[in-house]
């Protein structure tokens, strides 16, 4: 099965996420879509990449070079549909 959700997607791509570093979470851009905060609707990430832009200016420091972020919709595929026996390859 896949599941799609929005992420907040920057130019590279980089996708917003959250981690911890020392006890104190904060917002970063990963590679790695799996990493990403994920909503479930436009609107949802939209309302949040503008309230974190707003509450942290800096972390769109790339906006005015590379472009914008924006909301984008992403399908994650189900790891279980991926794994497959060496028989049924064959």
């Amino acid at each position: 099965m896949t599941a799609f959700a929005w992420l907040i997607e920057a130019p590279g791509p980089r996708y917003l996420g959250t981690r911890e570093i020392g006890h104190r979470p904060e917002f970063h851009w990963f590679a790695e879509a799996d990493k990403a905060t994920r909503f479930f609707s436009k609107a949802q990430a939209d309302g949040v990449a503008m309230a974190v832009r707003a509450l942290n200016p800096d972390l769109w420091g790339f906006a005015l070079t590379l472009g914008e972020a924006w909301p984008r919709e992403h399908g994650f595929i189900d790891p279980a549909l991926l794994e497959h026996d060496e028989e049924e390859c064959r």
